[in-house]
């Protein structure tokens, strides 16, 4: 596989935006609503001037849909102040646009498992 420079600086910078959000949230957040979010994955654009960055809840089943509705809009109402921390906190260059996306794949994944069980169980 061919070494792809911009690939790995990307990579490295996703990473840098990850660990740096997940300190922002356990040490200077005080919405109850953000505490429990964990950053999954971090997705820059080529011109790392955005970032979609992807988070799951703590006991998300127990939540209802309106609430990660409401907890995603508190999360991408404060995207300027992540963005300031993030630019005295870290030592990059020009911090990119961000962007909170939930990630509900592990759910979705869960129904899934849930579907072939019952097939299994059909088919038994």
């Amino acid at each position: 596989m061919k070494y792809d420079s911009d690939n790995q600086r990307v990579y490295r910078i996703g990473s840098v935006i990850r660990k740096e959000i997940a300190q922002i949230i356990q040490n200077d957040i005080n919405d109850p609503r953000i505490k429990d979010v964990v950053i999954t994955d971090v997705e820059i654009s080529k011109d790392l001037k955005h970032a979609k960055l992807f988070f799951i809840i703590f006991n998300h089943k127990s939540k209802k849909p309106e609430e990660i509705k409401l907890i995603t809009k508190a999360i991408n109402a404060s995207r300027l102040f992540f963005k300031r921390k993030l630019s005295k906190s870290s030592n990059l260059r020009s911090v990119p646009n961000l962007r909170f996306v939930f990630d509900d794949t592990e759910s979705k994944a869960f129904e899934l498992e849930e579907l072939i069980h019952k097939s299994l169980k059909v088919d038994v």
